[in-house]
């Protein structure tokens, strides 16, 4: 079932892509082929694949460890030297195997940072030259290995492993919002150079129009000399704008192929001009919770303050008195038979309390301390000046987003007016009702008043996008 979702996930962008490509680049289907295929989407999958994997590490490593030893064989034949009870030495001939057998169960006590054991060794000793065997075992031995005052490694990674997972999660779902806001961004770069282009076409051929018209008149002497160049001026000017466009148009396409993947020579639709773009009502103290509720801010910022309290705690732990407790019973005995480890074994006990004490150390401690603890308090300022930052972002972005929306709608009613004005004055101009200052005029009018529309359209949309980004909210 896993290999047909994987394939059906491989196979999505490339249908996607056959819908969309035919017929139009537009906004929405453009994002869904970014998010699908962009390298950044590898990535997110990436990070997000790398933090669970930590997790059920650490997961792991709480639970119990059963652990199987063994030494066998360990066999050895050599001559080697014997003291003898008067000083002497002898050289004598040794021949013998000594195996061992083990099991070794643990468990991590978080909450103490100790360490339960319960194990069963066995070993066997061979004295070929003597011809005679020795077992000895620990059928079972129970204990306990406990740091005193020490850092606790366990306890803090038990704190930091489901925060560190939780900012992962939420991290994914920003890194594919952020992905939507870049495409966005690449998108109206393609689109402004196709409008750049539709602009420089158009007038080129209203240009040459005009030119065609005004050569006749100069014949009849109905214009001057100077129109006549000013238009000819005009003309050249145009052409000279659409090579400018036509290069532009194909740089932002040949980087909507690289963002997508796509061959170099891969045919691209005309980029769509997207509609009117949906009102957002959402008052900035929603927009923050959301945001906080949504993104990893928060996760990313206690985490880091736990970060630093960690390190605080391992310069209190590791530089001043230590001790450690060892202690454990159990039952043990060496015998000639094996049975007769296993059916009359000898009780044994252990406690062992290892203390290490600084005599003199110059300070050294206290100044790892201070250390760790100045760091702390500077990530703490550092942490809530980011939240403050973040909040005037999505604040500023809301309010950006509210007042584009407006602009929008104006700067579309300034272009429709624009281009029936141009479409007058140019009727009129045929008609020798104006000259030629005041239909240029009304030309550039209408090309700004596109512009405008154009430039206003995609800021609103990118604001869109950000503030989809910030809040993670799907508007």
């Amino acid at each position: 079932m896993k290999q047909i979702i994987t394939l059906y996930l491989s196979l999505l962008p490339i249908a996607l892509m056959a819908q969309v490509l035919p017929d139009s680049l537009q906004l929405e289907a453009f994002l869904q082929l970014a998010e699908a295929r962009s390298l950044d989407r590898q990535q997110a999958e990436t990070d997000l694949e790398l933090a669970e994997l930590d997790f059920r590490l650490f997961r792991a490593s709480q639970r119990p460890q059963l652990l199987a030893s063994a030494n066998l064989p360990n066999y050895q034949r050599t001559v080697s030297e014997i003291v003898q009870p008067n000083g002497t030495v002898l050289f004598q001939p040794i021949r013998n195997n000594n195996s061992a057998l083990g099991l070794r169960l643990t468990q991590a006590i978080p909450a103490t940072g100790g360490t339960l054991f319960v194990q069963s060794n066995l070993q066997r000793f061979d004295d070929f030259e003597g011809n005679n065997s020795l077992y000895n075992g620990i059928p079972i031995r129970i204990g306990l290995a406990q740091p005193l005052f020490g850092f606790n490694e366990q306890k803090w990674a038990q704190q930091l492993a489901p925060v560190r997972l939780t900012e992962a999660q939420k991290q994914y779902r920003a890194d594919r919002a952020t992905i939507r806001t870049a495409a966005t961004r690449l998108f109206f770069n393609f689109l402004y150079a196709r409008t750049e282009l539709d602009i420089a076409i158009a007038n080129q051929e209203s240009n040459q129009e005009l030119f065609e018209i005004a050569q006749e008149r100069h014949n009849l002497g109905k214009i001057s000399d100077s129109d006549l160049m000013q238009l000819q001026v005009s003309l050249l000017s145009a052409k000279r704008s659409r090579r400018n466009a036509e290069q532009t148009y194909r740089d932002r396409a040949a980087q909507i192929r690289a963002f997508l993947g796509l061959a170099p020579e891969a045919d691209l639709p005309y980029p769509k001009r997207p509609g009117t773009p949906p009102k957002v009502t959402l008052e900035p103290e929603a927009a923050i919770a959301e945001a906080f509720k949504n993104r990893p801010e928060l996760d990313h910022y206690a985490r880091r303050i736990l970060e630093a309290e960690q390190e605080v705690a391992r310069a209190k732990g590791q530089g001043g008195f230590q001790a450690d407790l060892i202690a454990s019973v159990g039952w043990t005995r060496s015998a000639q038979d094996l049975e007769q480890i296993y059916q009359s074994p000898l009780n044994e006990q252990l406690l062992q309390v290892q203390v290490s004490v600084p005599i003199l150390d110059w300070g050294a401690q206290r100044s790892r301390v201070a250390l760790q603890q100045a760091r702390l308090e500077l990530e703490q300022r550092q942490v809530q000046q980011e939240e403050l930052d973040f909040q005037t972002d999505v604040r500023q972005t809301l309010q950006q987003v509210q007042n584009l929306q407006q602009e929008v709608q104006l700067a579309q009613s300034l272009t429709n007016l624009a281009q029936e004005r141009f479409r007058i004055a140019l009727e009129s101009y045929r008609l020798g009702g104006i000259d030629i200052t005041n239909l240029i005029i009304s030309q550039q009018e209408k090309d700004l008043a596109m512009r405008t529309y154009i430039f206003a359209l995609g800021d609103y949309w990118q604001a869109y996008y950000e503030l989809q980004r910030l809040t993670l909210i799907e508007f």
